[in-house]
């Protein structure tokens, strides 16, 4: 009986040998990662010093308000063990959220390497840039309680997608105004791909070209209604991207990786609203694709390739949208491209879209750590559709054969 169960275990060790090994590294990562945030310059937290000068009462701090205030607020309300130093932050909320993390990762299927290696970079990135004292770590929290409901025992997808908007929603009211937007997209979003799940058969170009193009044509749509029926928050959307950038010089260590407008200069898209389409659509595909990082230098090359992998598991969700079974991948895949069509409207440079994206973690992995994201499913998706073709071709050379 005993060698049963150690036969059971071993095996079940051979099947899940990637799952246990993300188990173990997680905090290895976590505590590399830390060790990094300790030699990198201040200006990587120029609004984690902000914050914590604000929660601590520094007045040698100039305090800001909106988001910045509801930060230092909530971070006041929780110091039960009044820390004082970014570092004790630093090392606690890395501690507590890695072992959040840690929980996630018990729930996902076997990955793939480059699942495993996609998910320690995750670990990685949240501990350099997100789980320390500021509002990215807020926005983690937000993003795990739309997780607990995706995965929630709640039957109905439509239901999940309606309480996860209303929690985006709250947000918006208490923290950052623009998540209105996300939870709006989200739902429209959720619309159109299951629009494009239902046609299959749509060659997988077509399908992936179609849905890219029906949100950019969502966008448009939405700010077109904005002008006319808000046109006080319309005006807000059409400046946020120039107000963030005013009196950022691109040629600064600081400011490097500014997303600038290729077209017409950032101030003058503020009041056009064909040219300031125009630059979204640019501007979204950089943000997916930000191979100009190679030209900022050779520290940019991980937060490219980091990018690359979150667009390459998009671009394979969207051309086999229409085999998607689990409806909690669906329904995070909707979310998390309502919060990428909004981002592309407000980021001013890619290392803001990077962190930020980085900590939508919660949401962000259920597109990813699934097994039809797995290299082998792409590679028997790949040989069906090759089989599909060929058979097809026999068909058409016989009955061309059968008319002559």
């Amino acid at each position: 009986m005993e060698q049963i169960e150690t036969d059971q275990v071993v095996h079940n060790w051979r099947d899940n040998h990637n799952k246990n090994a993300a188990i173990m590294l997680t905090f290895i990562v976590m505590m590399i990662a830390k060790i990094i945030t300790l030699m990198l310059p201040k200006k990587y937290f120029f609004d984690n010093n902000r914050i914590l000068g604000m929660a601590n009462g520094d007045d040698s701090v100039k305090a800001w308000g909106g988001s910045y205030e509801v930060a230092a607020n909530f971070f006041k309300t929780v110091n039960v063990f009044n820390f004082v130093k970014m570092t004790d932050w630093s090392w606690f909320l890395g501690l507590l959220m890695t072992g959040i993390i840690l929980l996630v990762i018990t729930r996902i299927d076997e990955p793939d390497l480059p699942q495993l290696v996609f998910l320690l970079a995750c670990v990685g990135l949240l501990n350099i840039y997100v789980f320390n004292i500021g509002k990215d770590v807020i926005q983690f929290l937000f993003f795990f309680a739309v997780y607990l409901v995706i995965i929630s025992p709640i039957g109905n997808t439509t239901v999940k997608l309606l309480i996860s908007s209303l929690i985006l929603y709250f947000e918006s009211t208490v923290f950052r105004a623009y998540y209105i937007l996300i939870a709006a997209l989200a739902i429209a979003v959720y619309c159109i791909l299951r629009l494009f799940h239902r046609f299959v058969n749509l060659p997988r170009v077509v399908r992936l070209l179609g849905i890219l193009l029906s949100m950019y044509v969502l966008v448009c749509a939405v700010m077109f209604v904005a002008r006319v029926a808000k046109p006080d928050e319309f005006q807000l959307i059409m400046s946020v991207r120039d107000a963030s950038l005013a009196g950022r010089d691109a040629d600064t260590e600081a400011s490097v990786t500014i997303i600038q407008n290729w077209i017409g200069g950032d101030s003058a898209s503020s009041g056009n609203l064909p040219l300031f389409l125009v630059n979204y659509g640019i501007n979204a595909a950089r943000m997916l694709v930000p191979v100009e990082l190679l030209t900022k230098g050779m520290q940019y090359i991980p937060f490219l390739l980091f990018q690359l992998a979150v667009t390459v598991y998009l671009a394979s969700l969207f051309v086999h949208v229409d085999e998607i079974e689990d409806e909690n991948q669906f329904l995070a895949l909707s979310i998390f491209l309502g919060y990428f069509l909004a981002s592309a409207i407000f980021e001013p440079d890619f290392g803001s879209w990077v962190r930020h994206e980085s900590a939508t973690f919660p949401v962000l992995h259920l597109l990813v750590m699934s097994s039809n994201q797995c290299v082998s499913a792409w590679k028997a998706n790949a040989a069906a559709l090759k089989s599909r073709f060929h058979k097809q071709s026999k068909h058409s050379s016989s009955w061309e054969g059968e008319v002559a």
